[in-house]
């Protein structure tokens, strides 16, 4: 008789993982603190693993935090929560809750699987995914829904239905907010109705479990592998429509990616400039690492939108980007990262603009910006920041 692995076993198999993603990253070397981080982070993906793929049960689903400030992967959007479940194609789904007051909530089906390669992730994004949105429900007048997920509407329901891709494996959630402090998160749950369910096979835990280095590489290998896509196909310091990260299904024809490297010295800054579409349902940009983590959006002012952003008279967003403080409210902290990723993404715009990136001396960025451009004092600066981790606070993330 076959025995399962046990402890000692499963962690065996994780051993050397943050070692080859650290030599991946860093071919020539590291300094102590870049193997601290890559430590941290490798741990944060085990930590994901295990909610998003070892816990979740196809026939007794539940939403699980995916990416966010403490599993930082894939350059998370701080507007936005990420949950997965885990579903089966064949299954019936019953999805209920209250819808907030988020700016928008989105459910997309997916492809089973993890992210391993640039190549193999091109295969699963020809899934045709199919995205949902809440506010296209019946929303009762306390904010309560429910629609049944299937591959057929049941025989004799009426109510609310979403048809279900019998090859999906995955459902990712997208509860979008952007003024964290006031902003109510919906509040969404996810029953198997045609299946009650029983407890995870000894063998299915032992499997999913000896799975979780290769989702641990799959995942960070993968976002480094794109970083430097970016950089070969999009260029140093611009910010262009994207190559390769239009997502399938609903997303492609909702939402524009920009895409761009950024890579200054530490007196150096980038000013940012578009004309902001009008309309657009929500525009955001974010500065993230070389390996696509999104800088400390809570401590740091590494993201902004719509909302937290000021836009110029003439219509025109310009934002600086810089280790240095600049002085102006519009400004997109990289902290002490050389280069990494410069991202922006626009949702449901009439239109999609042209950015331009022009690297100057920190120290001539008012010089270079209209008169009246909003600026803080450190004592504002200070106000600004405290009010940005509130709000990430706020969101329920777990």
């Amino acid at each position: 008789m076959a025995t399962l692995p046990a402890w000692d076993d499963q962690m065996e198999a994780l051993k050397g993982v943050a070692d080859e993603l650290l030599a991946t990253w860093r071919p020539d070397g590291v300094t102590e603190a870049e193997v601290q981080d890559m430590n941290k982070l490798a741990l944060s993906i085990l930590a994901c693993g295990y909610l998003c793929h070892v816990y979740t049960d196809t026939s007794r689903p539940m939403f699980m935090p995916l990416w966010n400030f403490a599993c930082n992967q894939g350059g998370p959007d701080p507007d936005y929560i990420y949950l997965s479940a885990e579903i089966d194609g064949s299954g019936i789904y019953e999805i209920t809750g209250r819808r907030g007051t988020n700016r928008f909530v989105e459910i997309t089906q997916g492809a089973p699987g993890m992210m391993q390669s640039l190549k193999r992730t091109e295969r699963t994004m020809r899934f045709q995914a199919i995205t949902h949105e809440l506010d296209d429900l019946t929303i009762a007048a306390d904010g309560s829904f429910r629609v049944i997920l299937s591959v057929e509407r049941p025989q004799g329901y009426e109510g609310d239905w979403w048809q279900l891709n019998p090859q999906a494996g995955k459902l990712l959630m997208r509860k979008c907010a952007c003024d964290w402090n006031n902003e109510l998160d919906a509040q969404v749950a996810i029953n198997r109705v045609d299946d009650a369910g029983e407890d995870m096979k000894p063998a299915e835990i032992a499997r999913r479990f000896s799975e979780i280095g290769d989702w641990i590489k799959g995942m960070i290998a993968f976002d480094m592998e794109l970083v430097r896509y970016y950089e070969e196909h999009h260029g140093v310091n611009v910010l262009t429509r994207s190559q390769w990260i239009q997502q399938g299904g609903g997303l492609a024809t909702k939402q524009a990616y920009y895409d761009g490297i950024h890579r200054i010295a530490d007196d150096e800054a980038l000013i940012v400039e578009f004309p902001v579409p009008d309309p657009c349902r929500y525009w955001q940009i974010l500065v993230a690492d070389d390996r696509f983590a999104t800088v400390d959006w809570v401590n740091r002012q590494s993201s902004l939108n719509d909302v937290q952003a000021r836009v110029d008279p003439d219509g025109w967003f310009r934002g600086v980007v810089s280790k240095q403080d600049p002085g102006v409210h519009n400004w997109l902290d990289k902290a002490d990262w050389p280069w990494g990723i410069l991202q922006a993404r626009f949702y449901q715009a009439e239109s999609y603009p042209e950015a331009t990136v022009t690297k100057v001396p920190v120290v001539e960025v008012l010089e270079r910006l209209p008169a009246g451009t909003a600026v803080l004092t450190p004592e504002e600066r200070q106000a600004q920041l405290r009010r940005r981790r509130i709000g990430a606070q706020l969101r329920r993330i777990w």
